[in-house]
């Protein structure tokens, strides 16, 4: 029987990811020089494991800066089964906690109004938050509220209290249901300031619309989240 020799990239790929389950997200793995000289093989050699680590999503590439590290997360947080972060916080055993940077009531454009199912110029609560389990900054979130259905809407409603709890017991709004778009994108500098993470690192953009049970827009919120911290997965059943 031949005996399988494991060729030199692969190697190669089993010490880098034993190398990069010590570091932390976006820790920068030596340069191609680097790790030809430390692991005496070629740069072709050196570029084939990194493709592979790529592809197995361990890595990040950003041209002129180098290599680092992308999901080195003991947890990942499963988008598709719930649109309440606090909710999924707890289910996987994390605080949650929520940095709110604003609120403001502006006019809807033509955009939000089209979200929201508005006018043209009508009143909307705009709120930006930061969304951190376990003292790490996970998601940007920028919710639109309509002012109509939430009159007088304000921040100290969220001091103690999450969004949809809010329009339940002081708005009687019943949540009913929420879509949700997904699109991979790079973190610009000042959601990548919040999420201290480097600007351009890979991020999960994600478009939720909140209905509520008469079956009004209630929400509609856009969010910059880490990818190295969320994972998003489907359970298909026959």
């Amino acid at each position: 029987m031949a005996t399988y020799e494991q060729p030199l990239h692969e190697q190669l790929v089993d010490l880098l990811r034993d190398k990069i389950s010590h570091m932390q997200p976006h820790d920068k793995l030596p340069s191609e020089r680097e790790l030809t000289n430390t692991y005496q093989v070629s740069r072709n050699t050196v570029r084939m494991a990194l493709d592979e680590l790529e592809t197995m999503g361990l890595v990040y590439r950003q041209h002129g800066r180098g290599t680092f590290v992308l999901n080195n997360a003991k947890q990942t947080t499963d988008l598709s089964t719930t649109y309440s972060f606090s909710t999924q916080m707890a289910a996987l055993g994390r605080t949650a906690q929520t940095d709110l940077l604003y609120l403001h009531e502006v006019e809807a454009n033509k955009y939000i109004a089209e979200k929201l199912d508005l006018p043209l110029g009508a009143p909307v609560y705009k709120l930006k938050r930061v969304r951190i389990a376990d003292g790490m900054p996970l998601m940007v979130e920028r919710t639109y509220i309509p002012g109509t259905i939430f009159p007088g809407f304000t921040a100290e409603m969220l001091k103690d209290t999450a969004l949809y709890t809010v329009m339940q017991d002081t708005y009687h709004v019943k949540i009913a249901e929420a879509t949700e778009g997904f699109y991979a994108s790079l973190i610009g500098s000042k959601d990548a300031d919040l999420l201290k993470v480097p600007t351009d690192s890979p991020g999960l953009n994600v478009r939720r619309t909140t209905y509520s049970d008469t079956h009004d827009v209630v929400e509609y919120t856009m969010s910059v989240a880490r990818s190295d911290q969320f994972i998003y997965q489907v359970h298909h059943v026959n």
